[in-house]
């Protein structure tokens, strides 16, 4: 139900506050576990207090999306400068917090349609700087990619994240082999933009 009270103004440090904090639940417990309640309960606040800042669940949760997203660019923007971009990516999205954010904010989506195009949008524009990234770093060395980059960071990227997803419930087989081919494939698409490891026979 969406309230009519007053709001406060959208750019107040106390939101702020709130979405970050619903942001960490989201990490740490998972999304089902965000609410007004558990959400006031973390900074000690009243459960009013949420509602006098957004209208709805839906408006944070689309706030907290969109927080993400910006934090998520950033860090790209600060790995166009890494002289591997693409193995900076590769272990951008291995860190646990990183990935399992992600993966909640999928699941989310899935569940939440009034929250589901931001979902999208951001995930398809960060996969396209990703790729942005990837194809500037290899022009400016000369280097004629053997490899689609839209493929190979995909690949990466989704190879991550299951590996993340599974750490979590204590999944381990076959991690190690996977690990030690991707680094050698990114070794060889660094020097010469493509890989035997991922290319048909």
């Amino acid at each position: 139900m969406t309230s009519q009270r007053r709001r406060a103004p959208a750019d107040s440090e106390m939101r702020g506050k709130l979405i970050g904090a619903a942001e960490a639940i989201i990490r740490e417990q998972g999304h089902g576990a965000l609410t007004a309640r558990t959400l006031a309960d973390r900074l000690g606040l009243s459960r009013q207090i949420v509602h006098y800042y957004f209208k709805s669940m839906d408006e944070l949760l689309t706030q907290v999306v969109l927080n993400c997203h910006e934090q998520s660019k950033q860090a790209l923007i600060d790995l166009a400068a890494s002289e591997d971009p693409l193995r900076a990516i590769w272990s951008l999205s291995n860190q646990p917090d990183f990935a399992t954010l992600a993966l909640e904010l999928a699941v989310l989506a899935a569940r939440r349609p009034a929250v589901r195009e931001v979902v999208r949008a951001c995930a398809e524009e960060q996969r396209a700087l990703q790729t942005q990234i990837l194809v500037d770093h290899l022009k400016s060395r000369g280097i004629a990619p053997l490899i689609d980059p839209e493929l190979a960071v995909f690949v990466l990227t989704a190879m991550s994240q299951t590996m993340v997803q599974e750490d979590a419930v204590g999944i381990t087989f076959a991690h190690a082999k996977v690990l030690a081919t991707v680094d050698e494939a990114l070794g060889e698409f660094a020097a010469t933009g493509g890989s035997w490891k991922f290319r048909k026979p």
